[in-house]
């Protein structure tokens, strides 16, 4: 019950910041400010979506720019271990929070099994992502591209200032995979018959904390990395 609270509304809250974010970048700089004219002019923005997010032309743009980000990113072969990460974590996410959300009982049956095969692919191909690209979000090599983006960066409305988008990208990219790394482990730890019950509770609350911050991590990645 609190798991689920707790992670409906550290959802909804990053997702209300990081639109709020891009609202204030599309205002002139002396505008960009927390203010109720602002807040009221954001509700009506997102008030004016409606619901075009259910059309299906808005989700097949979606996904093409997905496909486009990723072939730009992860060339050849490593195009494919992209997307089957991205598959594998859908399922993982939606299927996680689906049951955390909506069914007692928690993840049992079929989707079960699925979501631990999914699970297997994920840890599989998000182990060749951190050899990738690891290098790419390593402080020395953060500074020169921050000053690349110093321009174009983040809007933080609290200090007024672009922050230089990589700097997020470094840390979505790495509490994703630490998160991921304490999902196998958590996984992993409660097959094994070397724990107690109690140690299993563990295992279980540091699988579903993990997968939260893993989700965050997603959602925050989405906005700085693949979307415009």
């Amino acid at each position: 019950m609190i798991f689920g609270i707790t992670s409906f509304v550290l959802i909804v809250i990053l997702g209300l910041r990081l639109t709020f974010g891009r609202f204030l970048g599309r205002l002139p700089e002396d505008k960009r400010k927390i203010s109720t004219e602002n807040f009221k002019a954001y509700v009506k923005w997102i008030a004016g979506w409606k619901l075009s997010f259910l059309k299906l032309e808005r989700w097949d743009r979606c996904l093409d720019r997905l496909v486009a980000w990723g072939r730009k990113n992860f060339p050849g072969w490593t195009a494919w271990v992209f997307y089957v990460l991205v598959l594998c974590y859908v399922y993982l996410a939606f299927s996680g929070l689906f049951f955390a959300w909506f069914v007692p009982r928690g993840l049992y049956g079929f989707p079960l099994l699925l979501h631990v095969a999914a699970g297997a692919l994920f840890a599989i191909s998000l182990t060749i992502i951190l050899f990738l690209k690891a290098r790419v979000y390593l402080p020395e090599k953060l500074e020169s591209r921050a000053a690349a983006q110093e321009k174009g960066g983040f809007w933080c409305p609290l200090l007024g200032k672009n922050l230089p988008r990589i700097y997020l990208e470094a840390v979505a990219f790495w509490v994703f995979v630490a998160a991921g790394f304490f999902l196998a482990a958590s996984t992993l730890g409660s097959m094994l018959p070397y724990f107690n019950y109690p140690a299993q509770i563990f295992f279980f609350n540091l699988h579903r904390w993990s997968a939260l911050a893993s989700v965050l991590s997603a959602i925050l990645a989405l906005d700085v990395m693949i979307v415009n």
